[in-house]
């Protein structure tokens, strides 16, 4: 009876184990291409030119084609957007919000690094999002 209960302890024990080792092994879900992005955080202050696509939904992106940053916060944007807000943090993270013509609200967030950015943006007021990337226009200052 002692030799059962111990061999059955030892097969509850390795199925644990078993069960873990395939929890930590499981494929990690795709990067995004904010997370892709590598090399030095640098200085997020100057002009960068934002390249949007819109991936769900049929709007017209509130997503300006070109950025300032001074003091990590967007200070000027060129585009539909008729009013814009954000900041970068010390890690490079860009969260913004551009807002257009009749309360229009788009969300945009994502990763500036190594002179390139990239990320989501999303507006629920028009039901629709997408993607955006980023160069630094002024990259010789980095």
């Amino acid at each position: 009876m002692r030799v059962l209960a111990l061999a059955l302890a030892v097969c509850v024990a390795a199925q644990g184990a078993n069960a873990e080792q395939a929890r930590s092994q499981k494929a990690k879900p795709k990067s995004d291409s904010a997370a892709a992005l590598s090399g030095p955080v640098g200085d997020p202050n100057g002009r960068w030119i934002v390249d949007a696509t819109t991936t769900v939904g049929q709007c017209q992106s509130l997503i300006p084609q070109s950025i300032e940053i001074a003091g990590n916060k967007i200070i000027a944007a060129t585009g539909p957007a008729v009013s814009s807000w954000g900041y970068v943090d010390d890690e490079g993270t860009i969260v913004a919000r551009f807002t257009g013509d009749g309360q229009r609200i788009a969300r945009f967030n994502g990763t500036l690094r190594g002179g390139r950015g990239a990320g989501p943006w999303s507006s629920s007021t028009d039901l629709c999002g997408g993607t955006w990337r980023a160069s630094r226009s002024d990259a010789a200052a980095q």
